[in-house]
This record gives structure tokens, sequence and C-alpha cells, in this order.
């Protein structure tokens, strides 16, 4: 009889992998080689240890310690079963200690050499992820095949309340934006303990995509820092999603007390740190899934006077953001995903929706007649006009589904990266812009190029048998490692990608033809 293909599967991995170690502060590492794609692994490394609405501390290691890195680490408490993909992120688990991170590094490195680092940021609206989902072998075996070789490290950090909780309350007891805090801690520890793998601490880029490329552009206002010196922002920027006031989550903050069982007033706080997690848990749930009472945003980035010292879009306006080179871009249809519900029929309709990102953040854009007859205007209910772009007639859902989703990326996307890009060449900050724009197989027409679409071909999630949407996978990875080693995205193979400030002009990627356009898409209801 033959075997399972289960079986042939874990023997051959069995065959593949062996023992290697790393000394970490004089403590033993111990990760995996895996001798079919000649990469180390070293997995759920904690970088800190995370305490209910504390900020985590730095982990500190003994010199006759061992430590387990060969299998991932559990994910952060959050949101269930809303995600796009359908992604489940707890397969190993979830603990409110979850800080935790994996490091993969070509096996072999030429002895006295260090290699550049890059460092994973994942999105999921600071709702969801988890550093398992992302793992960043095959980007170390391609960028070794190419000669550009490199170390990336994905991380974790906390989400949904336990990241981003609002409110008087939060702001007193110093508990707002612990996710930030929480990647600040892990990129101090990439500064701290990257050599021991081989890596150059001098040369990390982070890189992250929607609410981790957001961060990373939070921490982009420290304008000197020292944690990075490049950064890749795919689909995400400063002035994406607003970030605002403690005090106006204090609604949320309050149902969150009233629904586990916690009196309101100052002994809130300590009552939600010592209320069973799983009380927590499902009240977050409950929460997110009554987006006409919380808002779709129930818990994101509060100004803190920290990492967040004054209003992002203020900033950036001003330009105080570190002049630090970077790549900025989105995807065709950012939008359609995030239409919900899809019935959209009305203009009513899309201003409810629309609204609904805002709700409980003391916005009044959509309540503005002025504003609503320049949505009218530049985006009339005409379905050949929306997104998913380039779909005719067609409108799949709601007959104006299309227009929400077109407004919905422009405001939050399309408008945030060009904003971006104008202060960068307004102050000699050297970035290249990108639009992503290849259906990949299997997706479904109503979606489009959507959100996220991109990020398989970073990891290079793809295999020769794909013919050119590999291709064009190792081309954007070409790209991505060639900015890590040179802070420059070109490679001698690929289409040159001209500086934004040379010209103002996106490189369009498509497995057909990549090639240089002018920055005019969706430029009409944005300005």
């Amino acid at each position: 009889m033959l075997p399972s293909v289960v079986a042939v599967v874990a023997y051959a991995a069995l065959v593949c992998a062996s023992p290697v170690n790393v000394k970490i502060q004089k403590a033993t590492v111990n990760g995996v080689y895996d001798a079919s794609t000649g990469v180390d692994k070293f997995l759920g490394l904690k970088y800190a240890t995370a305490l209910r609405f504390r900020r985590a501390t730095a982990t500190t290691y003994s010199k006759a310690a061992t430590i387990d890195a060969t299998s991932f680490g559990v994910a952060c408490p959050q949101i269930k079963g809303t995600n796009a993909l359908a992604v489940d992120y707890g397969i190993y688990g979830t603990d409110e200690d979850c800080t935790v991170l994996d490091v993969y590094r070509p096996h072999t490195i030429p002895k006295g050499k260090l290699l550049p680092v890059m460092v994973w940021l994942h999105g999921g609206a600071l709702t969801q992820g988890a550093a398992s989902h992302y793992p960043g072998e095959e980007m170390v075996r391609e960028s070794s095949k190419i000669g550009l070789p490199v170390i990336t490290v994905i991380i974790n950090y906390r989400l949904s309340a336990w990241g981003f909780l609002g409110g008087k309350e939060a702001a007193a007891n110093g508990a707002l934006n612990l996710g930030l805090y929480d990647q600040k801690s892990a990129l101090q520890w990439v500064q701290d303990n990257i050599s021991a793998f081989g890596g150059d601490k001098k040369k990390v880029t982070v890189f992250g995509q929607s609410s981790g490329a957001m961060s990373i552009a939070y921490h982009m206002l420290d304008v000197n820092t020292k944690l990075f010196r490049g950064a890749i922002l795919e689909s995400g920027t400063t002035t994406s999603v607003p970030a605002i006031a403690p005090e106006l989550y204090q609604g949320n903050y309050d149902a969150l007390v009233g629904i586990v069982g916690c009196p309101t007033g100052p002994k809130s706080f300590e009552c939600l740190r010592t209320k069973d997690w799983e009380l927590i848990y499902n009240a977050t749930n409950q929460m997110f899934g009554q987006p006409t009472v919380y808002g779709s945003r129930p818990w994101g980035v509060s100004i803190d006077g920290e990492i967040i010292p004054a209003s992002p879009s203020v900033r950036t306006a001003q330009g105080k953001i570190a002049k630090i080179p970077f790549i900025t871009g989105n995807v065709n249809d950012e939008g359609t995903i995030f239409v919900k519900p899809q019935t959209v029929e009305t203009s009513a309709d899309v201003l409810s929706f629309l609204e609904r990102d805002y709700l409980n953040r003391g916005a009044t854009f959509f309540k503005n007649l002025a504003s609503i007859i320049k949505l009218e205007v530049f985006y009339p209910n005409i379905p050949a006009l929306g997104s998913p772009f380039g779909t005719g007639d067609t409108t799949f859902f709601g007959k104006q589904f299309k227009r929400a989703a077109a407004i919905y990326g422009d405001i939050h996307f399309q408008y945030a990266r060009r904003n971006f890009l104008d202060m960068s060449v307004s102050k000699g900050i050297k970035s290249w812009s990108y639009i992503f724009n290849q259906v990949t197989p299997g997706t479904n027409a109503w979606q489009g190029v959507f959100h996220t679409a991109e990020i398989p071909y970073v990891f290079m999630k793809f295999t020769p048998a794909d013919g050119t949407i590999y291709t064009l996978s190792q081309q954007m990875l070409s790209y991505w490692v060639s900015f890590a080693h040179n802070l420059d995205p070109n490679y001698h193979k690929n289409p040159k990608w001209d500086r934004y400030s040379q010209g103002r002009k996106n490189i369009v990627f498509t497995a057909a033809k990549t090639s240089m356009v002018p920055d005019d898409f969706r430029k009409l209801g944005i300005e």
C-alpha cells in the first residue's frame, strides 16, 4: 500500500530538515535548516513579554538558556472569521503574551559578511494577522539565487483592543498604541540581536502592507529614528486612516467596559486588566460585528504624544518625516473588498457606508453638503467608472457597489500615496512609486486587483508552473531586495524604475509588461 500524502510530506520534511543554532547574548537558540530551500528558520522567538494593557518589556536571555525556535509562535488575540481572505491566524494557538518573531536566513553566509535585513509588519486593520502566515523562506531563497541575499524577520504585534485601546483611561495608564510600541520593541530587538544571525543592523529595511505599512509610516514620524534605514509601504501611509485624540474612542471604551461587566469610571481600567481574557475576546468580536453602532474601526491609532506626537496628516504636510528613502504603492482596486454590505443601491447607501469608517471619530466630511456635491460631481453613478476598474457596466452586487469601492480606494489609499510622495519630493527624500495591476488567476471578478493582491508576489508564493505570474513575482522580489541592499530598487535585469521626483511616474506591475507611466491614476477624483 502506498503511504498517504500527509505521511510522504512529513517524511520529506524530516529528511530535508536538520538542527541549526546561534548564540544570542550567550543563550543557545535552536532552529531548523531546510536543505530543500537552503534556508535556516528560527521561529517563535520572544522579543518581549506582553502583559495586558501594559507596554511590553524586552526579553533578556540567560547564558545558560536553550531556546527552542523550531516551531511557530502563538498569534495575538484578534477578531475572528471576518477577514476577506478567510484565514485562520490562530492555527498555532492564541495567547495575550504573543510578542514573538521569526527569522529566516541563508544557510551559508560568507564569513565576516553581514546581510541586509528586511522586517515585515503584517496588515489586517490592526485587528488581525500573525507572523506565521507570512513565511519568509522563499524570499530568502530567491534573494540568494540572484546574488542579493537578505535575512527576513516577520513579527507579531498586539491587535484589536489589546493593542489599540482608546479612551481617557487608556491614555492615563499608558495603554495607547501598544501594538506600535510592540513593533518598536521588535525593531530594537533586531538592532540588538540580528548580528548573531548574520544580519547587518545598519541595513534594516522595514516593509509592510495596509495597517502594517501605515504603522511604518507612523514610525517615520520620528525624524531621528535609527531603527531602520529604508521603508517599503504597500497600500498605506501616514494619512490612510486618521489618527485621532484618544478621547474620541471613549464611547467604544465605555462599551467594552460595559459588555465585560466592569464598573465605569476610574476603576474600569484595572477591572479590564483582570477580567478573563475570553470575556474581552468575545466582547471585541461582538463590537466588531456591529459597525453601525461602533464603526468599522472600533480600535485604532491615537495621538499619544510619543510615537504619534501630533496629527500625522499635519506632520506630513509640514514635512516632519524621517528622511529615509522609501517605496510606496497601491493595487489597482484598493476598495473592492471593503464595501460592506455589498448591496449598495443608492447614494444614501454610499454615504452610510463611508460614514461607518469615521463613526464615533468626530468627522463631519460626509455630512457637509459641499463635500457631498463634490462626490456627486467627481464620482458619478456610472458603473463603468467604478471599481474594479475596466469591467464596464457590470455592477456585480448593488447598483452603486463599484462607485463605493472607487471612492473608498481613493480616500484611503490613492490619495494617501500621492500625498506622501508629494511631501517626499518637496523635502528631497528619495522615493519610488508603483501600481500593482495584475489579476491573479482564481480571483473573483468583483474583487479586481484587490487590496493584498501583491503580497503573494512579494513573498514568492508561486512556482515556475505559473508562467508569467511567477516571472512577475521574481521581478518584484528583485526590486524589493535590491532596495534593501542599495536603497534603490533598480536591478539590472528589470525595467528601469525612475524616482518619483523624475517626472512623477509610477511603475505599473503586470505579467504582460512592467513599465513606467505618468502618475495620473485616479487623479481626477482625488484632486
